[in-house]
């Protein structure tokens, strides 16, 4: 079983078994996400846009099947303008034409949060709650550049994983806020065309680091 297979598992895993932990009622939240990536990539992303890390923002649905886990369903956006380069003996020439690349990711994870005993009039709630987990995800990964047909343009669709961390805190009662941290790999994303970066470079990995801060709506 390969490592996206297996991430596949253990979300389905968390799915089956969560209705016989508890008797809690099902809640669902909103979130909207804010945050940086940084791609595994680097030389790549470098070559075209002049760095390897851009803003991510997205939102999603966040389903807590009981008190300790959850699914959710998540999309985000990466999106940013350098200019189109082209490879020719080993070497990188640019070519003075505007070049944008969009990376939008959709994601299935499973959390569990680690919640202590369940407050009392002898206990106050605990102000921070750790989780972690991970999940499966599909990239789109567009290309493109001002007067550019079809053919030049790229736009692909490739699956991954990830695995996830990170602390969320009250806000209100029906609001909260977290920090997440955030690690995908999305292999063989990119070609081994001729003029390809990505096989000068030999990356060929889409995913990456991201920390973001979260905005939670609902209880």
């Amino acid at each position: 079983m390969n490592r996206a297979a297996l991430v596949c598992a253990v979300v389905f895993l968390f799915a089956s078994v969560a209705p016989c932990q508890g008797q809690n009622r099902i809640a669902i939240r909103g979130f909207a996400d804010a945050g940086l990536t940084v791609f595994t990539a680097t030389q790549s992303f470098k070559a075209i846009l002049g760095t390897p890390a851009g803003a991510v923002v997205g939102g999603g649905i966040d389903v807590g099947l009981t008190r300790n886990v959850s699914l959710s369903v998540a999309a985000s956006r990466f999106r940013r303008t350098g200019e189109r380069v082209f490879v020719f003996e080993n070497q990188v020439f640019k070519l003075n034409v505007p070049d944008t690349i969009t990376v939008t990711p959709l994601q299935v994870s499973a959390r569990y949060r680690f919640l202590g005993p369940r407050p009392n009039r002898f206990t106050r709630p605990s102000r921070f709650t750790p989780y972690a987990g991970g999940g499966v995800g599909w990239y789109r990964f567009n290309e493109t550049s001002p007067h550019s047909t079809s053919a030049e343009d790229e736009k692909t669709t490739h699956a991954g994983y990830h695995v996830l961390a990170g602390v969320e805190t009250p806000i209100r009662k029906w609001m909260a806020a977290a920090v997440e941290g955030q690690w995908a790999q999305v292999p063989n994303a990119f070609g081994d065309s001729a003029d390809s970066v990505a096989r000068l470079y030999d990356e060929h990995d889409l995913g990456g680091f991201t920390l973001s801060v979260r905005i939670i709506v609902g209880q």
